[in-house]
């Protein structure tokens, strides 16, 4: 207790708080860019902490990182682009809900409960992070195997109104995700030649390529005059404006 009274002496000062909330700003402008994610705001903002004390610094990585997570949530509910790859999860009905007039409502749900969720993960992380590396570094190919499985077995909760499309949606991953060098033994899959797919495809660019795209050609299609879906329509957050 006396060691978690001491680091709140050292973050409440004046200079820690000021960097935090420009650390803030910044991830909150890049977060919401489609195609930044918070890996790359935290990269942006490294070179910078080598010039600050080790508090602020961790401090303004820290927050950039979990501003940033949150800031994807704004490109997501006003124009169906996840800004990052968390807000891919619930894109859809922050859109539904924009659509309807209740963008206020999405993106005042969205920083609550991030707050509420970082909050509490940050406790759970102070008390559990001892356990939790002992844990770790008993990690083996088994506990491997079943996590990685784990990940996969949650296609089948999220698809559960319609399994079909799930399985498809998840043999579609798993086929993108050959793409690359196989491991470990280093040779080429599906690369076609191309010394750029060696790396395999990235996540960022094919999930704004899946919902930019998407929504784009549903708007072509649509008919709509050039422009008038571009701009969020629950600008006004009015329930009128949504009509």
């Amino acid at each position: 207790m006396n060691a978690i009274l001491a680091a709140f002496e050292l973050v409440f000062t004046v200079d820690v708080l000021l960097t935090l909330i420009s650390a803030a700003l910044f991830g909150l402008l890049v977060g919401a860019v489609p195609g930044l994610t918070a890996t790359m705001a935290t990269a942006l903002l490294v070179p910078l902490t080598f010039f600050m004390d080790p508090i602020p610094a961790v401090g303004a990585m820290v927050t950039c990182a979990a501003m940033a997570i949150f800031a994807g949530d704004i490109p997501g509910a006003l124009l169906r682009i996840p800004g990052t790859p968390a807000s891919a999860a619930y894109v859809d009905e922050a859109y539904a809900m924009t659509r309807k007039g209740e963008a206020e409502k999405v993106l005042g749900a969205c920083v609550v409960f991030s707050a509420i969720g970082g909050l509490f993960g940050t406790v759970v992380l102070i008390f559990a992070a001892p356990a939790l590396a002992e844990i770790a570094l008993k990690f083996s190919s088994p506990e491997y195997f079943w996590m990685a499985l784990l990940g996969l077995t949650c296609a089948a909760f999220i698809g559960a109104s319609s399994p079909i499309r799930g399985m498809v949606s998840l043999l579609i991953g798993l086929l993108i995700s050959t793409v690359g060098l196989n491991n470990p033994a280093g040779v080429p899959r599906f690369t076609f030649g191309s010394t750029d797919m060696l790396a395999g495809i990235d996540f960022i660019p094919a999930m704004i390529g899946l919902f930019a795209v998407s929504e784009v050609l549903r708007t072509i299609a649509a008919g709509a005059p050039p422009g008038t879906r571009c701009r969020p329509r629950s600008v006004t957050f009015s329930a009128t404006g949504a009509q």
